[in-house]
C-alpha cells in the first residue's frame, strides 16, 4: 500500500510540473526544475548509504510538492493559497516552514538511529531528541542562508530582504521551531508508550535498514 501511495504521489507531482511548465512566463523554466526534486529520495539513499522506506520517501516528495511546486513555482508563498479561511488563520509560508520543522526533526531521529545502530529507540531520550531537534534547526538556518545567497547571486528576493527581511527570516525560523517542538512532543509520547503519530516514519526507516525499533 505504501508503495502505491508513493507512486500515485509521484504521478501527481509530474502532472503538476507539466502544468507549471505550460502555464507561461518564468514558470516554463521552473516546471522542469521541479522534476529534479523527485530524485531527492534516491540521491539521499545513495549519498548516505541507507534505505528510506516508502513512508519517508512519500513524506519527502510531498514536502517538495508543497514547498516548491505550490509555494515557489505557483507563488503560494507570496499570494497565499486562495482559500480565504486558511489564509486568515496562517500564512502558507509559515505552514510549510512548520512542516519542515516536523519533517527534519523526524529525519534527525532517523540519522541518530543510523549512527547508533546498536541502541534501542528511547534508550537515551534526551540525547536522541536533542540531536533531532538541533538538526532540524540547523537545516532551517542553512535554508535561510541559501535564500540570502540566492538573492545576492540572482536578485530574486524570496526573503523580502529589501523590505521586511528580518521579520520574514525570523518568522520562518520560528515556524520551523514550532514544528520541531511538535515532532519532539510526538517522540516523547512514543517513548512513554503512546502511539506517536510521526514515529511511523521512523519505524519504517528502521525496518528498511534492518535496525531494531
Amino acid at each position: 500500500m505504501d508503495k502505491i501511495i508513493y507512486r500515485a504521489l509521484n504521478a501527481l507531482y509530474v502532472l503538476s510540473s507539466v502544468y507549471i511548465t505550460f502555464s507561461g512566463g518564468h514558470r516554463a523554466f521552473l516546471g522542469p526544475v521541479s522534476l529534479l526534486f523527485l530524485l531527492v529520495p534516491a540521491v539521499g539513499e545513495r549519498l548516505f548509504r541507507m534505505r528510506l522506506g516508502y513512508p519517508m520517501k512519500t513524506a519527502l516528495v510531498a514536502f517538495c510538492f508543497l514547498a516548491y511546486n505550490l509555494g515557489t513555482a505557483l507563488q503560494w508563498f507570496d499570494l497565499g493559497t486562495g482559500w480565504a479561511w486558511f489564509d486568515r488563520v496562517v500564512a502558507y509560508d509559515n505552514f510549510v516552514h512548520c512542516l519542515s520543522g516536523i519533517l527534519f526533526t523526524v529525519i534527525g531521529l532517523c540519522f541518530y538511529g543510523k549512527l547508533t545502530a546498536g541502541e534501542s529507540r528511547g534508550s537515551r531520550r534526551l540525547l536522541e531528541i536533542s540531536y533531532a531537534f538541533f538538526f532540524s534547526m540547523f537545516v532551517a538556518v542553512i535554508w535561510e542562508i541559501g535564500e540570502f545567497t540566492g538573492f545576492l547571486l540572482t536578485g530574486h528576493d524570496s526573503q523580502h530582504t529589501l523590505t521586511t527581511g528580518v521579520f520574514d527570516t525570523m518568522e520562518d525560523i520560528i515556524a520551523c521551531f514550532a514544528g520541531s517542538l511538535l515532532a519532539a512532543l510526538d517522540y516523547y509520547v512514543f517513548t512513554r508508550g503512546g502511539g506517536g503519530l510521526l514515529m511511523r516514519l521512523v519505524r519504517s526507516f528502521d525496518r528498511a535498514n534492518s535496525r531494531r525499533p
